[in-house]
């Protein structure tokens, strides 16, 4: 059955000329404001959505939608409850970005053991013998701190276990203790933001999770270790952090994501040198985009012709 998509943002091309090879006529959107995707989703009955936020107000306007596909695996951007209502069927792409999510988050993990940014900006600013002054740490034998040990959290715990010999220690109140080799289950968010040298977040965002990370947790930490987000902005309570950091209570962050994306100019997180911002891209290397874009084409295509959906998409139940 012939039908017409909407993509709401850039991605691969491979899932769109696949949709193409089977008749599907491929729309792309204009932008992501709230009246922009109203006015380009009429006439479509299926739309494939990054960071585009598809509200109620929104979907109450979009009459023809039969499947909307998440690019990525959360859903908080979807109005879940309209869709169950109304027989919109959801979505969510399974372990297409984990490697490059995992990769990000140790990649931010190094970068800021070893000061590279900061180093980076001295020599840049022609104060070599300074910049050379600037003292790493070494990864080895430090602990990590998950916060979820899904899929992500999984991957990131082998990178740093197995390649950077770090002891890696995890919370996630979903997992029995004792399931997960080689990695110590602790029993309370405090155990782990106390003990960890680095935490890194892998969690999606819900209603238990959001703001699940503030004051209380980064009074935890130690003066020496850092805080890594690349999951979702909401699960932190920003103004927390951004307090840690001001009175030199963490020693830096590494944030792929924030409250608001993107955030404001004018976001304190923006000034201090011990922070490294990314723009909500972990997962957008271009293996994983490929991978992404074809599971999202796949399943919305399955949906419409009445074909069992295939992972990595996943219909949300």
């Amino acid at each position: 059955m012939s039908f017409t998509l909407l993509v709401t943002e850039s991605m691969s091309d491979k899932g769109m000329d696949w949709l193409r090879s089977k008749g599907v006529t491929v729309k792309y959107g204009r932008g992501i404001d709230p009246a922009t995707l109203v006015e380009d989703l009429q006439g479509c009955q299926a739309v494939i959505a990054r960071l585009a936020v598809l509200s109620r107000d929104v979907l109450e306007k979009a009459t023809d939608l039969k499947v909307i596909a998440r690019h990525g695996a959360g859903v908080d951007s979807v109005d879940v409850d309209y869709c169950r209502e109304h027989g919109i069927t959801v979505l969510r792409n399974v372990g297409t970005n984990s490697v490059a999510v995992a990769e990000h988050a140790v990649t931010l993990i190094m970068s800021l053991a070893k000061k590279i940014k900061i180093r980076e900006d001295l020599y840049k600013s022609n104060q070599f013998d300074k910049g050379r002054k600037v003292k790493a740490i070494e990864l080895q034998g430090k602990t990590l701190g998950l916060v979820g040990i899904g899929h992500i959290g999984s991957i990131t715990a082998g990178i740093c276990k197995n390649g950077l010999g770090m002891n890696v220690i995890a919370y996630d109140p979903y997992v029995k203790p004792g399931s997960i080799s080689g990695i110590e289950l602790v029993s309370s968010k405090k155990e782990l933001f106390s003990q960890a040298d680095f935490i890194s977040v892998h969690v999606p965002a819900t209603p238990e999770t959001k703001n699940s990370i503030g004051e209380s947790e980064f009074a935890c930490m130690k003066p020496t270790a850092f805080f890594i987000n690349t999951a979702r902005g909401t699960i932190v309570d920003e103004a927390a952090l951004i307090r840690a950091l001001q009175e030199n209570r963490i020693a830096g962050a590494g944030l792929d994501v924030t409250v608001e994306e993107p955030t404001s100019m004018d976001n304190p997180l923006f000034g201090f040198e011990n922070v490294i911002m990314t723009p909500h891209n972990a997962g957008s290397s271009e293996d994983s985009l490929i991978r992404a874009s074809m599971a999202a084409a796949r399943g919305c295509y399955a949906v419409i012709n009445g074909l069992e959906v295939e992972e990595p998409a996943v219909v949300v139940k």
